[in-house]
Order: structure tokens, then C-alpha cells, then sequence
């Protein structure tokens, strides 16, 4: 289980090093101040809690995608001694010396839109001086006054969603309470799934994740997605594992491998990742089982909140997603739909480059970075 870390002033504030050239502070005379965190314990302690917590600035997701291609900077927006706002900001390197930036379903303000015009400014002046050209943004945001903030504050729409910009959250307070409130035609399949002996088992494993792997090619194939190489995944494994924020549910019938998921746990959020089904598998529907088994663990771990991850913005039927969009509101939960992807200048003339040759790019499916 996620350990809540006290948040330590001297730790993050004063004891730091930076992780990009500099003094890692930025001082707004007398206003609160940024700070670089490199305490993991402290960083998920204020992200995991806050009230637009998502689980890309978790920690061990900065950390993973440090490992392909990227650096990460994980800034505090401090008061008094104590975070406010924060922003896991990923760099890569672009001609001529200059970076592109992307804070993944960040900023994290907690309510405090308010701060967002000085944090913005304060954070800004430091990517300026790592060459940083563009700030691309995509916050778990949903409101119109939540998407004026940003644009006050010279946020432009940016034309290609990088993650999926809906999801679907189920509330999961109550123990069997939870179970009631699912479809009548979920609940019959999950006790479906119980006479028929599929049993379901929960790994931090290695060899969970090999055999996850495995079902998650055969979907892909027969669904026409992209996978990564199973390295990645199972570094995504090791470095969730490192914070007790994982792990693989797969479901068998005695020895047949049926289905399988990748769970996370941050905060009070359960978080499907990833999945994959047998194609000779699906009219047992093992998944429902599955699903409910992952729920029934989350609740022992203090989660309220399910969040299926990415559904279309506009499902319908025989579009590209509409098949797990069916599956996901079978669990009874609600469509949330974001504010979508920003762009916030650092350097305006590259800023304006950079959206101009997007225009012309090819709009791929949302993917992680």
C-alpha cells in the first residue's frame, strides 16, 4: 500500500538538488516558491492525494519514462513550507539545443487555480533556461473555468491528443454495496464467472507480467494496437513495485489462461493500465471476474474510485474503441471528459515552429509518452 509519507520542509525545499542546471529555486519576492523534489515519499504523498491526482505524476512514472528517451523534473510549488501545486515536467532534447516539455495530466493544484498565473511564470523562467521551447499540458481538468485559467495564462489547444481525453470512473465505496451498484448484467456475469471455476490471482511477479505479455501481443494483433517491448512493462512493474502501486490479475479456467490486467493503485484511485483476452476466451467473459477481483483488493487498500482509463470522447458504434467503451459502462460508472492538451509558450518563436509543423503531422491514436 502507498506509505504517506510526512511531507519533511527541509527535504524538499531547502535539501534538494536540482535536477536541470541551476539553483532548482525560482523566488517570486515573498510568493510562494519552486522547488525541485527528489523525495518519491513526498512527491506521492501531495500528488496521490490531491483532488486532480493522476496517476502520470506518480512518481515511478517519471522514473519509467526516464528510462526511454526522456528527463524528468518533479517541481513543488511551495508555501510556508508546505506543497501546493507540483508538476512532474518530462524533457527531450530538440536541434539547436532547445527542449520539448510535457507535464503528463499535469499541473497538480489541488483547487488552488489561483496559483496557477505565478506558478505558470515561476516555472516557465526555469524551463527557459534549460532551452525549453514549449510546455505541453494535459490535466485532469474538466471545468470551463478550469480551462480559463489556462488560457488567461496564454495556453493555446494543441491539435494531437498525446493521452486519451475521457475516461470512466466507478465509484467503489461500500464493500458489496459497490457490487449492487454494477449492471445487472455485469453482476450475472461476474457470478457467471465463479460456477464456471475461473479463478483470478493478483502478482507483483515477473513471470506474471511474461504471461501478461503474452495475452496482450494476441489482443493486440486482433485489435490493431500498438504494444511496447516487454521490457517496458516490466520496468513499468519494478518501479510501481518499488512504491506497493501494482500489480497483475490474471485469470484462469484450471491451467488455461484466459485474461489478464495491469492494476495500479495511487491514492484513492484503482487505475486500469493495460489489458488483454484470449480471442477462444470471450464467451466466458472472464474479464468481469477479473475486474470485480481487482475492486474487492482496491477496497481493502482504502480506494474509493475506479478509473477504467480511456473511452472516446464520442462513442459510437463501429468506431475504433467503442468495443472496451461497451465493456467499461457495464461497470455503471460516470464518462469524464477532459479540458484535452494545451500548449504554454517558453519560447514563443519556437513555440509557434513546433505548432506549425503539428499542423501538418499525421493525428496519430492518444498514447503515452
Amino acid at each position: 500500500m502507498l506509505a504517506q509519507a510526512k511531507y519533511d520542509t527541509r527535504t524538499v525545499s531547502d535539501a534538494v538538488l536540482p535536477a536541470f542546471p541551476g539553483d532548482g529555486r525560482v523566488s517570486c519576492g515573498g510568493m510562494p516558491e519552486l522547488s525541485i523534489c527528489e523525495d518519491a515519499s513526498a512527491w506521492d504523498a501531495f500528488v496521490s492525494q490531491a483532488s486532480d491526482a493522476s496517476l502520470l505524476q506518480a512518481w515511478a512514472w517519471g522514473s519509467l519514462k526516464s528510462r526511454y528517451g526522456w528527463r524528468v523534473a518533479r517541481y513543488f510549488w511551495v508555501e510556508a513550507g508546505h506543497p501546493i501545486g507540483a508538476a512532474a515536467v518530462l524533457r527531450r532534447g530538440l536541434p539547436g539545443g532547445l527542449a520539448l516539455n510535457y507535464a503528463p495530466r499535469g499541473p497538480i493544484l489541488n483547487g488552488r487555480l489561483e496559483q496557477w498565473p505565478v506558478f505558470w511564470q515561476a516555472l516557465r523562467d526555469r524551463l527557459a533556461q534549460d532551452g525549453g521551447t514549449v510546455l505541453k499540458i494535459d490535466p485532469e481538468w474538466t471545468t470551463d473555468a478550469e480551462r480559463v485559467v489556462l488560457t488567461d495564462s496564454g495556453a493555446l489547444p494543441s491539435r494531437h491528443p498525446i493521452q486519451h481525453q475521457a475516461t470512466m470512473l466507478v465509484d467503489i465505496r461500500g464493500g458489496d454495496e459497490a457490487l449492487m451498484r454494477l449492471k445487472e448484467s455485469t453482476r450475472r456475469n461476474i457470478r457467471a464467472g465463479v460456477k464456471q471455476g475461473i479463478t483470478v490471482e493478483a502478482s507483483e511477479g515477473s513471470a506474471a507480467m511474461d504471461h501478461f505479455y503474452g495475452l496482450l501481443q494476441e489482443t493486440a494483433a486482433r485489435e490493431h494496437f500498438t504494444v511496447r517491448s516487454l521490457t517496458y512493462y516490466q520496468d513499468l512493474l519494478n518501479l510501481f513495485r518499488e512504491r506497493g502501486q501494482i500489480a497483475v490479475y490474471l485469470a484462469r479456467q484450471q491451467d488455461r489462461l484466459l485474461a489478464g490486467a495491469v492494476m495500479l493503485f495511487f491514492g484513492s484511485k484503482l487505475v486500469y493500465l493495460y489489458g488483454g483476452t484470449r480471442a477462444d476466451a470471450k464467451d466466458l467473459k472472464p474479464g468481469y471476474l477479473l475486474h470485480w477481483r481487482a475492486i474487492e483488493d482496491a477496497q481493502r487498500r482504502g480506494c474509493t474510485t475506479y478509473d477504467m482509463w480511456g473511452v472516446p470522447l464520442d462513442p459510437q458504434p463501429g468506431q475504433r474503441g467503442y468495443g472496451y467503451y461497451v465493456f467499461k459502462s457495464r461497470f455503471n460508472g460516470r464518462m469524464e471528459r477532459f479540458i484535452g492538451l494545451y500548449d504554454l509558450p517558453v519560447n514563443r518563436a519556437a513555440t509557434l515552429t513546433i505548432r506549425l509543423a503539428e499542423r501538418f503531422a499525421r493525428a496519430g491514436q492518444p498514447e503515452f509518452v
